[in-house]
């Protein structure tokens, strides 16, 4: 059965842009839709040393930086891409949280997933993101190694 709804979490670590290849791949076979999701983590553990107008600018930064990156990472297939209907956003809150909420709304009927993330220090603590997805999803996951 091939899918329709292919939502792709990326971070840009090397796993995550294994995933996203493999999500193009599904997304040629079933003439998929492809929606490539970022989302910023931006907690501000360092609130209380910058001002509130400094903590927007580097958010703000932070996020150009994402989408530079995202659109790198979609720049060097855009040949694959343009036979595709591909939507590409940056969001900001917890990782799993926003991939769920993004796959529940858009109606997803496959989340891709690189196996590693960029990790942080969180993911010892609370563990991973991929764990979280995994646990909660409406639909099939499938997790790229690189």
């Amino acid at each position: 059965m091939p899918f329709k709804r292919v939502l792709c979490a990326v971070d840009f670590s090397d796993h995550s842009n294994a995933a996203f290849y493999r999500a193009i791949d599904l997304a040629e076979r079933g003439e998929a839709n492809l929606f490539l999701l970022h989302a910023l983590e931006v907690q501000p553990l360092a609130s209380q040393w910058l001002a509130p107008e400094g903590l927007s600018r580097l958010t703000m930064e932070i996020e150009a930086k994402a989408k530079e990156a995202l659109d790198a990472l979609t720049g060097a297939v855009q040949a694959r891409l343009s036979n595709l209907n591909v939507r590409a956003e940056i969001t900001s809150g917890r990782a799993f949280v926003e991939i769920l909420e993004n796959a529940r709304v858009w109606r997803a009927d496959l989340i891709v997933l690189g196996a590693r993330g960029a990790g942080t220090l969180e993911y010892a603590v609370l563990g991973s993101t991929v764990d979280r997805v995994v646990a909660d999803a409406e639909c099939s996951v499938l997790i790229v190694r690189k």
